[in-house]
């Protein structure tokens, strides 16, 4: 057994005095790594002890992964001039065998430190794994350890006369230090400063409202947003002034040696109760609780006072424990007991939040159901957890309670950082409560709640080394092929996938509004330019940005090969629509602004995109036209190249009517449209003789064919009018209905 102490003790002053230095001897590493090993092996080591080995042991691994990245540039230039030499003949004599050999040489003593270095690094991997694996075993087994149970009464006496004998303890260490002559001493030479320090910390404790006050001047389009750090204000000087106080006493001793050591829990003890106060007075005014809902603003109270009160118990408790004041079973029945508060506690929060859902008017109907989920929760473990601690899980029971009020702070927290984003975004727009509820802050919002998970998970038990050794990985990235993606290179990609992106939209712009305006092109093959220039843009942004992360685009051969496959079978109509576009953008059969027809649909072309045509029929409708229709399909295209275009206007007049003396008509009727061109001439044409009139066609050339309706609604009232002056009968379609039996008719 001493033998195993001594070990013990060697292992770990040798650790003290050599983990620190530099990664530079092996030799070093070597004996630490076996010291190490007996350790893990043995199992003895306390938790804290582990914690201390495995953060040791992160900073070896630190350095050996440092190490593997050294010589990279040189051994890429020797193994380039080894494939520059080609390769080795198989018969006769290598005249380059000496420079061959020579590069080996070099490239195994460039990689020799890199193997050592890998090596080492899988080992002190390994090492930290089994760490890890141990402690939490022994978390495990420590949380589902059956103790004491708090129903048992004859254990009441014995731990509440435990809890007052450390406090008694701790009380005769202080009037010990306080008694004695280097105090009083002390104290003396020093009185004037204890004074003024006590009286600053007292005066700035009370006036702290005072003071952040001042701050409430702004404007009302800042109002919310400077109400928001006045207060923040007033309770960061009551944390201030109760920190220079408790700093005062500490400096001067006054509480004992173990006093001083639980004394350092003070600043975290009294961040309980102001960052209570504070989430309860601010939650009060986001709820708009007034005075008259009596219930819910002392429930509030309530959870101000004592959830910090059952935390700071619960470390108290824990300190007096380590410090050897309180026996192991009197602090099991101390932890039940505070188990059973903190149930009783969320009980009480599951009221308030009753109310709130059932008075709050402005929540959505989603985060009512949060809420709603929020406070089934809270139920369960109000009742859940004083249960367990009292069959004698005590672990289990306080590992599930005391974390919840935590919890709760910090989702109170996340709530009320979400609401000061949206007033933010509304001071600064100068735009409504309404108006704020925009996608900005909503995004903003999700940012701040991703990035409270990590104490989420340490409310809850999960620790800070192993969230460490996740962010490490995380850092690593992920391998592609022969290449690892890490966080930094998908930032670089995305930045600078942007930067292309941007300039092409850029130069796009420059193009439309600038440059293409002053040369002879038309303003659809100004727009096919436009935008092939922007899909090629994009392309190359993206090879670029592809490129920069290391990743070699022939490993990416297969995932091509797979793809394609897929677009053989699954994209074959969106790979024909995408290549029809580009086919569309190249030939310009149809441009933007054409008058089009195609599978019985007529309009205009509005937009010509990879994969459709946007065309804008006469009666101000659109419609989605695939590209591959329009390449595989019959188009006809009123407007290709030119306006001019033709129209026909069928005439028909009575029988008996001089033809001759209508043609005329006709005849000067179209030569006087404006949108009639001149050359060629317009042109009568005598058709034929119908079943109820003789049939005249007009047919001209327009200048702009885009006018053929109202030509023909123009022509057509000058016709009838020039008809009715001269008399000619437009006729309309006459029957005559001959009776077989007319007798048959007569008898009816």
């Amino acid at each position: 057994m001493k033998k195993t102490i001594l070990a013990f003790f060697f292992v770990f002053i040798s650790f003290n005095l050599s983990w620190s230095q530099e990664v530079t001897d092996y030799e070093k590493w070597e004996l630490n790594a076996l010291r190490a090993e007996t350790v893990i092996e043995t199992d003895r080591a306390s938790i804290e002890a582990l914690e201390k080995l495995r953060l040791q042991l992160v900073q070896w691994r630190t350095s050996f992964q440092q190490l593997q990245n050294e010589n990279q540039d040189r051994i890429e230039t020797i193994e380039t001039q080894i494939e520059s030499l080609g390769l080795k003949p198989e018969s006769g004599k290598d005249p380059l065998e000496d420079r061959r050999v020579a590069l080996d040489k070099q490239l195994a003593k460039l990689n020799e430190p890199i193997v050592r270095a890998q090596e080492a690094f899988n080992r002190a991997d390994g090492m930290i794994s089994e760490i890890d694996t141990l402690i939490s075993q022994r978390k495990a087994s420590e949380f589902l350890q059956l103790g004491p149970s708090i129903l048992n009464p004859l254990l009441w006496g014995s731990s509440l006369g435990d809890v007052f004998k450390s406090f008694a303890t701790l009380s005769k260490e202080t009037s010990g230090v306080l008694s004695s002559t280097y105090f009083q001493d002390q104290f003396s030479d020093r009185l004037i400063s204890v004074l003024l320090i006590s009286i600053f910390s007292i005066l700035l404790f009370i006036y702290s409202g005072s003071i952040s006050n001042q701050l409430n001047t702004a404007t009302k389009r800042f109002e919310k947003v400077i109400e928001f750090l006045s207060l923040c204000f007033k309770y960061l000087l009551r944390y201030l002034a109760l920190y220079s106080l408790i700093n005062l006493a500490q400096s001067l001793s006054i509480f004992g040696i173990r006093g001083d050591l639980i004394a350092d829990n003070f600043y975290l003890w009294i961040g309980y109760f102001i960052f209570a106060f504070w989430l309860v007075e601010r939650l009060q005014r986001s709820w708009q609780l007034s005075a008259t809902n009596k219930l819910s603003v002392k429930n509030l109270r309530n959870f101000a006072i004592f959830s910090p009160l059952l935390l700071m118990a619960q470390d108290f408790g824990s300190d007096l424990a380590r410090l050897q004041l309180l026996e192991q079973q009197s602090f099991s029945v101390l932890t039940s007991a505070l188990t059973v508060l903190a149930g009783i506690l969320l009980w009480r929060i599951s009221v308030l939040l009753k109310s709130v859902i059932s008075s709050t008017a402005t929540l959505s109907s989603l985060q009512l159901k949060l809420l709603g989920f929020l406070r089934r929760i809270l139920l369960g473990v109000a009742v859940i957890s004083p249960l367990i601690a009292a069959i004698g899980y005590v672990n289990a029971g306080s590992a599930i309670a005391l974390p919840m009020i935590k919890t709760l702070g910090l989702l109170a927290l996340i709530v009320i950082l979400q609401r000061l984003t949206f007033d933010v975004y509304a001071a600064i727009l100068n735009k409504s409560e309404e108006e704020a509820d925009a996608l900005a802050p909503v995004l903003l919002g999700f940012i701040i709640t991703i990035s409270v998970l990590p104490f989420f998970a340490i409310i809850w038990g999960t620790r800070v080394s192993s969230l460490t050794e996740l962010w490490i990985q995380f850092q690593d990235g992920i391998k592609i092929g022969d290449s690892r993606i890490s966080p930094l290179d998908f930032l670089t990609f995305i930045l600078l996938f942007t930067i292309g992106y941007m300039l092409t939209r850029v130069v796009q712009s420059a193009l439309r509004g600038s440059i293409l305006p002053k040369t002879n092109l038309d303003s659809g093959a100004q727009n096919a330019l436009v935008a092939g220039l922007g899909y090629i843009g994009v392309f190359i942004a993206a090879l670029v940005s592809i490129s920069s992360t290391g990743l070699d685009l022939s490993s990416l051969a297969i995932v091509a090969g797979a793809l394609s496959v897929g677009i053989g079978f699954g994209l074959q109509n969106i790979v024909s629509n995408f290549v029809s576009g580009v086919i569309l953008l190249i030939e310009r059969p149809i441009s933007q602004g054409d008058w089009i027809e195609v599978s019985g649909k007529m309009g205009y072309v509005r937009n010509i995109s990879v994969r459709s045509t946007r065309i804008e029929t006469f009666d101000r409708t659109d419609v989605i036209i695939p590209n591959a229709d329009l390449v595989s399909g019959v188009v006809t295209n009123w407007t290709r190249g030119n306006t001019i275009g033709r129209v026909i206007i069928p005439v028909g007049v009575a029988y008996g009517t001089d033809t001759k003396k209508v043609e005329k008509i006709l005849r000067d009727i179209i030569s006087k449209n404006e949108h009639v061109a001149k050359d060629p001439a317009p042109g009568v044409v005598f058709q034929g003789f119908g079943a109820d009139s003789m049939d005249f066609e007009i047919r001209a050339i327009l200048s702009d064919v885009n006018y053929m309706l109202s030509v023909k609604s123009d022509v057509n009232h000058e016709i009838v009018k020039r008809f009715n002056k001269e008399g000619i009968e437009i006729p309309f379609a006459q029957r005559d209905v001959w009776i077989r039996n007319p007798e048959v008719l007569k008898d009816v």
